[in-house]
């Protein structure tokens, strides 16, 4: 019993359960309006083993809301080019990323606030869990 705790516990340490709320990034992410539960892959980002890859889906710290983590997809890293929804064309600068929602409609992203730095990234998704949060909450209290 004592080494099934030890990995939860090593695994927890490495990694974090982010709880994903509003519509920016259904269908892929909160389908129906439903809640879900991100498992993130931290450890990488700490030690700069982990840069973000187009496609991938990463949580970040919202730039100029250090209180605000929001969860996008990458659609342009260091060098890229994107154009934004408005048609300006923007080159993302070293050491920086450019995120959005799946959900244009009702995304507020990097159209509205611009290049996401490195240092701002929590950590990458792994396993999007369609739980209850109340369930998480309440007899697991994991959250």
């Amino acid at each position: 019993m004592k080494l099934h705790g030890i990995g939860l516990g090593a695994a927890l340490a490495v990694s974090q359960l982010f709880h994903v709320s509003g519509k920016s990034m259904s269908p892929t992410i909160n389908k129906e309006g439903n809640n879900s539960i991100l498992l993130l892959d931290k450890i990488s980002s700490w030690f700069g083993m982990y840069s973000p890859k187009v496609n991938d889906v990463v949580v970040f710290t919202k730039p100029g809301m250090k209180q605000k983590s929001v969860v996008k997809r990458v659609k342009a890293i260091s060098g890229e080019t994107v154009v934004t929804k408005n048609g300006t064309v923007v080159i993302v600068k070293p050491g920086h990323f450019w995120a959005v929602g799946d959900n244009q409609a009702c995304s507020v992203d990097s159209n509205d606030y611009g290049q996401v730095p490195l240092q701002a990234l929590i950590g990458r998704c792994l396993l999007v869990l369609p739980l209850n949060l109340c369930y998480l909450k309440r007899y697991i209290g994991l959250l």
